[in-house]
């Protein structure tokens, strides 16, 4: 969502902040947050992905789904490069289950690692980002 303005800021914070004194400084709480983020009106998902078009009717093991474990790394799993482009790579690939291990940074931003290695780190915010952009293209 772009170019938000301050008046539809305020109609969410009057449709799903419960206290009235929150609602007077034009904020939202944790409850009316919480009520906004589980409502149509603050999901992430696209709507057309709702619908099931395809035979979902055998047990899981039926099913093949493409995954990608330690994706983040260029090599080896103990002193290897993590890099971000890998994401890209294998969901373009076709790849739909990722692996994120997230660690908390030590300036508080959360990062990308093989804990207790010798493994580059990256910004978790650069991964999420990638994921973003390549995960829900129509690969061939």
């Amino acid at each position: 969502m772009t170019k938000v303005t301050k008046d539809h800021c305020l109609e969410i914070v009057n449709k799903f902040e419960p206290c009235s004194e929150n609602q007077k400084q034009g904020v939202l709480g944790i409850d009316g947050f919480t009520s906004y983020m589980r409502s149509p009106a603050g999901d992430i998902f696209n709507p057309e992905h709702y619908e099931v078009t395809q035979d979902m009717s055998q047990p899981l093991c039926n099913y093949f789904i493409a995954s990608s474990h330690n994706t983040y790394l260029m090599g080896d799993q103990l002193m290897s490069q993590s890099r971000v482009d890998m994401y890209a790579w294998v969901l373009q690939a076709g790849c739909r289950c990722v692996e994120v291990d997230c660690w908390d940074g030590q300036d508080g931003e959360p990062i990308v690692h093989h804990g207790y290695t010798l493994t580059s780190k990256i910004l978790f915010k650069d991964v999420i980002e990638t994921i973003n952009k390549y995960a829900f293209l129509k690969n061939e």
